[in-house]
């Protein structure tokens, strides 16, 4: 009886532990997140030496700028969450880095100081492991390191983006706010304000119970054709341009009323 009484015991122990952790993701839904990276542009200025794909073919290294945001995270479930996020960038694009003839003769420049603002939805693949298990401090030398432990997921989501091109004429030139288009564009008038839809895929890792960093790959296709002040007669789609993230991620505790304790 005695033996039977030990066993119930300690199956109502383990059975408490596992329903505790499936829990521990509920009390650590909210996270804080501070952004930085790199930002480059998918538009008909520079780019490949050929016509503008608006996509990898036109990365130009030289050409990526800083960026810097802020944003929050809200787990809905154990394997989905919302993130908000805010981040501002410049974006250059530039004719003399192409030989492509007809980009190379247009000798045109761009800087666009852009604002995206935008909402998206993450899934994870991998999903995330809480406590202090799952931590730098416990694989030092890289020795119980765990690739399977590394939060992976993917997201896409809506946004909205305020942009204000400048101009030059050559390298080196005067930078101004565009009075015209170049004689290869469609000449049309265009709103600073648009839409982007980011998409990509995201890294998370736990420094510790607070703190976590984070890597993120998304493009942004947008609804305006005029990033760089320049809509080519022969543009086949909408300009787009791509973040590289890197998120430093503080975890906040969910407090009894559900809120976030800072």
């Amino acid at each position: 009886m005695l033996v039977k009484k030990n066993i119930l015991i300690i199956l109502l122990f383990f059975l408490g532990i596992q329903l505790s952790n499936a829990q521990l993701w509920k009390r650590s839904r909210y996270e804080a997140i501070i952004i930085t990276g790199a930002s480059t542009a998918f538009t008909d200025l520079g780019g490949a030496n050929a016509p503008g794909t608006h996509f990898v073919k036109d990365i130009e290294i030289t050409t990526t700028r800083p960026l810097i945001g802020i944003g929050g995270r809200y787990k809905l479930k154990e394997k989905f969450a919302l993130k908000f996020s805010t981040i501002f960038t410049y974006l250059k694009a530039a004719d003399y880095l192409t030989t492509y003839q007809g980009r190379e003769n247009r000798n045109v420049i761009s800087r666009t100081p852009l604002l995206e603002t935008s909402i998206q939805g993450e899934y994870s693949i991998v999903k995330e492991r809480l406590g202090r298990l799952y931590t730098f401090s416990h694989f030092r030398g890289g020795r119980n390191f765990n690739i399977l432990f590394v939060n992976t997921y993917i997201f896409a989501g809506v946004g909205g983006i305020y942009f204000s091109p400048q101009v030059a004429t050559h390298k080196g030139g005067k930078w101004s706010k565009p009075t015209c288009q170049a004689p290869t564009s469609k000449g049309e008038d265009y709103s600073l304000i648009s839409m982007a839809f980011p998409f990509g895929v995201g890294f998370k890792y736990a420094i510790n119970r607070k703190w976590k960093l984070g890597l993120e790959f998304g493009n942004r296709y947008t609804l305006t054709d005029y990033l760089d002040n320049h809509s080519d007669i022969y543009s086949k789609g909408n300009d787009s341009y791509f973040f590289f993230n890197i998120n430093l991620i503080k975890q906040l505790r969910t407090s009894r009323n559900g809120l976030p304790k800072f």
